[in-house]
């Protein structure tokens, strides 16, 4: 298995996006292809594939930089259906997540899954529950408050049920209380993620229910 960081919009980003992620994951949650493609050639962004020896692509993750608030998403970390559970996901996270480190530090590195309690697994999208133990058993930490992710195009549904989990956090981000994050980073780049998506901040019932969870002056509790 090879893994490397994929540079501009060529073929093998659409046959990332097509093969892999597509299957993976539901429309509400999936941004366009001509986003990802985007994604592989801005500076703020990073995109891995894992192929084996013959070319195939094996599995891919997507981040996204914010500078502003210098938080990272990992908007996406999948691996092709039928081979997903056999030890490539482990090794293709870890060596982007050590890259991403070593390029956007210091950073908060974020991403969204399913919760468990929430969401059911099912055959195509695989199991919120294997997916969480994924996570923590590599050190990830659940930011304790209700989240959602905001509606990624015109049209789409925000989707409800998500976890925002920690993946890595500087001490610089660490909030004054014990096993805490900064609030107001975390609230800061919800903010510009709502905007980015939906166009402004959001103050509907949904949204105002999670800025007050985010109301703490001593941080965003790790679970």
């Amino acid at each position: 298995m090879r893994m490397y960081e994929a540079s501009g919009s060529g073929s093998v980003i659409e046959r990332f996006y097509q093969e892999i992620l597509v299957p993976s994951f539901p429309a509400d949650e999936l941004i366009g292809l001509d986003e990802v493609q985007e994604i592989a050639d801005r500076e703020d962004a990073s995109i891995w594939l894992a192929e084996d020896d013959e070319g195939t692509l094996l599995g891919g993750a997507i981040a996204e930089w914010d500078d502003s608030v210098r938080v990272l998403l990992l908007g996406y970390l999948a691996i092709r259906p039928g081979i997903r559970g056999g030890g490539i996901g482990g090794p293709l996270y870890l060596a982007a997540l050590d890259s991403w480190r070593q390029r956007f530090k210091p950073c908060l590195i974020i991403a969204e899954i399913e919760d468990p309690a929430v969401h059911g697994g099912s055959e195509d999208y695989g199991d919120p529950a294997a997916r969480l133990r994924f996570y923590v058993n590599r050190g990830s930490r659940i930011l304790d408050f209700p989240y959602f992710q905001p509606a990624l195009e015109p049209g789409a549904e925000r989707v409800e049920g998500l976890l925002l989990i920690a993946l890595h956090a500087d001490p610089e981000f660490a909030g004054a209380d014990d096993d805490t994050i900064d609030a107001a980073v975390v609230r800061g780049y919800l903010e510009n993620y709502q905007t980015q998506y939906e166009g402004k901040v959001a103050t509907d019932d949904q949204a105002m229910i999670m800025w007050r969870a985010l109301d703490r002056p001593g941080g965003v509790r790790l679970r």
